[in-house]
């Protein structure tokens, strides 16, 4: 069965992708997407076929960038072009021709693309948008001592194992989603049961969605027709991602004096002849679904992974440490205030950033009007893909890319700025794009 699988995988690429128009690009197109090596292999591919790669994807081009320097150019001076987010099969709902049930299926997952992160850029969007941002910063002034409260608990659970072996993803996902649940809901946030509960269901949904049998349906179109498994279990994990938010709005809808420092408190407003507040229903569900989506794994990930290159390298550890120590004293505890003066703890982070970045390939941007990166025209309706992992192992930008070096430069506060791995594309483009305020903090 999986041979006969491949096999129509492999004849669908040959009708829907084919050789990009451009020339010199690898067959197979749009199916190179599905491989498991993922940004690896496009990495690969860029230095065989240059920098952009174009492939095909039925009648479109996906054009993947794998350097910072075209990163910049599509992102920060031509945002305007690629501000657009590409129409989804999963994301935006659109399944022409494929029946009722399937299209309210599809548009379970982002409501019909009615969220930040998947949705298309429109008014609505941008004033999505900008309540979102409000709402962030009224409720980020909290956000200091919520985490020395949450890390303080994180530190307990973690020194009750003793001995016995710990999920130090399960550990750090469930204390990244209580601090986000802290932040949206206050003091009505659910029960920690609820919040664990709650937690896996994002977890299990993200690592559902990137199964390849479910990526393929935006890839390959033939095969949404086929029963697929994985998109059942998907669309099973999106209704409990959703029964647990709508659980949230309503306690706060019924409570006679909802706590107005909270994001959900801000986003519903004051007015009572408003229930849903300005947004209206969806894009408020889909305001608070994207902080959970966007902040839970990513943060528990990059953690996890700064503990394995600690743990690899243990004389980075003692370092660290020490400089901790040093600045804060035995028993004092960093806050955010304190990362200018404790610039090898920031390297750190950084370069861990830098090596396994959450979303190794960001989400794919639109070409909303005819234009260029790198000197290659782009057509209008182009998909667009920034490969972080790419340019973050770029040899031309690095010095042994792959290799865990944090303050290899130096690490006093003056050598940061020179320092070429306090940063690459970590630091945020201008634009409408731009993550308005961090959630997690690594």
């Amino acid at each position: 069965m999986a041979v006969v699988m491949l096999l129509l995988l492999f004849l669908l690429a040959l009708i829907w992708g084919g050789s990009a128009r451009w020339g010199g690009a690898p067959w197979g197109g749009a199916l190179h997407l599905l491989h498991p090596g993922g940004p690896q292999h496009l990495h690969i591919l860029t230095r065989t076929y240059g920098d952009p790669l174009c492939l095909r994807l039925g009648g479109r081009e996906v054009v993947v960038l794998s350097s910072a320097a075209a990163i910049r150019e599509a992102l920060a001076r031509r945002w305007g072009d690629f501000v657009g987010r590409p129409h989804s099969y999963l994301g935006m709902g659109e399944l022409q021709g494929l029946g009722a049930p399937m299209r309210v299926w599809a548009s379970l997952v982002s409501r019909g693309g009615q969220d930040l992160a998947l949705g298309d850029a429109s008014p609505e969007w941008r004033r999505q948008r900008g309540a979102t941002r409000g709402a962030l910063a009224r409720a980020v002034r909290h956000l200091e001592p919520l985490l020395e409260l949450q890390g303080w608990a994180l530190c307990q659970e973690l020194s009750s194992y003793g001995a016995a072996p710990v999920d130090l993803f399960e550990a750090f996902a469930f204390h990244t989603c209580s601090t986000i649940c802290r932040l949206a809901f206050g003091d009505l946030m659910p029960p920690e049961a609820e919040v664990r509960s709650f937690t896996r269901c994002v977890v299990e949904l993200l690592e559902v969605w990137g199964w390849a049998s479910v990526r393929a349906l935006d890839v390959l179109p033939p095969l949404r027709v086929l029963p697929n498994p994985g998109l059942r279990e998907l669309l099973r994990l999106v209704e409990r991602r959703d029964a647990f938010v709508e659980t949230q709005i309503r306690c706060h809808q019924g409570c006679t004096s909802p706590p107005r420092d909270t994001v959900l408190g801000a986003l519903l407003g004051g007015d009572p002849t408003v229930p849903m507040g300005p947004l209206g229903g969806d894009r408020l569900h889909m305001a608070l679904v994207d902080l959970f989506i966007g902040g839970t794994e990513t943060t528990a990930a990059a953690l996890l992974w700064a503990v394995a290159f600690l743990l690899h390298h243990p004389q980075v550890q003692d370092r660290v440490r020490a400089e901790l120590h040093q600045v804060l004293g035995p028993t004092g505890t960093p806050k955010p205030g304190d990362m200018g003066r404790l610039p090898l703890l920031r390297a750190t982070v950084t370069e861990t950033l830098r090596l396994r970045p959450p979303a190794p390939l960001a989400l794919p941007h639109c070409a909303r009007r005819h234009s260029s990166i790198a000197g290659i025209p782009v057509p209008a309706g182009s998909i667009v893909i920034p490969n972080l992992f790419a340019a973050h192992h770029d040899p031309k930008i690095w010095d042994r890319p792959a290799e865990f070096l944090p303050g290899m430069c130096g690490c006093t506060p003056q050598m940061w700025a020179l320092n070429p791995r306090s940063g690459s594309c970590n630091q945020g483009p201008p634009g409408e794009r731009c993550c308005p305020l961090v959630v997690g903090h690594a």
